[in-house]
């Protein structure tokens, strides 16, 4: 009997201390196994996070043309210079008056072209006038983006790809906004040196670390905390894109070098100050006393002293047809 009974204890205590055994294995394992699935899941959660910014390049370098007035330049042999002008798509008689004052024998023997920039618009309507227009006066270039004001960094860059394309036999370029008047007169007299130069700039300069970065949510020219972050002002030396005169050499160093700079979509910053910065010897000639940003200034300067006016360019009030105005004092 106590034979028995200690068997049976004995029986007894083996399976317990195989249970328990058994017990802390598992416990073991499913631990492990939690172990294993967290890994996992943070494994996974790591490959699937959300981006919350892409990189992004100006899309005009992978984009054919809308519109493409490809002979503008060839139909002479050369060209003194290539006026680019950005302009919105209702502008018509801006680029009408724009015509009459660019398309000139009045500056004979220098040869001055220009092409109209613009995106795409959803009206129908608008789009067959702007396709009319370019029908008649050839000289309108069409990307496929939207023909808004966050778009104009694609505006410029396709205004560089056009030149690097099509136009090359051209002494210089000047890139100016439709509602500016530019004196001719003063700059070939006075800006000659930029047909020899190389890697030059010549306008309104800002000075690196001069221009405020606006981050204000209803700024005008609102930049984004993650753009330039760390930074209070522009880290660059650039231009006001008013009026942008470019050694012809340099165009198609900009073209490239935005083929590798990420969309930024302050214009200004972007093609004159971002793009130059990663060309080397990159030259910003100011011309900012001749440079007016006030249109009353521009219409008193050239109505007083018409061609002599010191100028070389200056925004105009031209829905008040103060521009025409000016362009008729001079030409008297």
């Amino acid at each position: 009997m106590v034979c028995i009974t200690g068997f049976l204890l004995t029986l007894m205590n083996t399976q317990a201390n195989q249970s328990c055994s058994e017990f802390i294995k598992d416990r073991t394992l499913l631990t492990l196994t939690k172990r294993t699935i967290n890994k996992s899941n943070d494994i996974q959660l790591a490959y699937t996070r959300k981006i919350f910014m892409k990189t992004s390049y100006p899309i005009v370098i992978s984009q054919p043309y809308k519109i493409n007035n490809e002979g503008i330049c060839r139909r002479v042999p050369k060209i003194t210079c290539i006026v680019m002008v950005h302009t919105s798509l209702n502008h018509f008689e801006r680029r009408r008056n724009m015509r009459e004052m660019f398309n000139s024998t009045y500056y004979s023997p220098n040869i001055i072209r220009v092409i109209f920039l613009m995106g795409l618009t959803n009206n129908s309507t608008l789009q067959t006038m702007i396709e009319y227009e370019s029908l008649v006066n050839q000289d309108i270039v069409q990307g496929y983006f939207m023909d808004t004001y966050h778009n104009l960094t694609n505006k410029g860059v396709m205004g560089l790809k056009w030149i690097t394309d099509h136009c090359r036999n051209a002494e210089f370029v000047a890139k100016i906004d439709d509602d500016v008047f530019m004196n001719f007169h003063r700059i070939f007299e006075r800006l000659k040196l930029i047909k020899d130069r190389r890697k030059y700039l010549v306008c309104n300069r800002i000075n690196a670390n001069s221009n405020f970065i606006q981050r204000g949510i209803n700024d005008k020219w609102y930049v984004h905390r993650d753009d330039f972050r760390g930074f209070e002002y522009y880290p660059f030396t650039s231009c006001s894109g008013l009026t942008v005169f470019i050694s012809i050499d340099l165009v198609p160093l900009l073209y490239k070098a935005a083929l590798i700079s990420p969309f930024f979509w302050v214009d200004d910053f972007y093609l004159f100050g971002i793009l130059p910065a990663k060309i080397p010897g990159v030259i910003h000639y100011g011309i900012n006393e001749h440079v007016s940003l006030n249109h009353r200034r521009t219409f008193n300067c050239f109505s007083k002293y018409k061609d002599k006016c010191e100028l070389f360019v200056g925004i105009t009030d031209p829905d008040n047809n103060r521009k025409i105005r000016i362009w008729d004092e001079i030409g008297k």
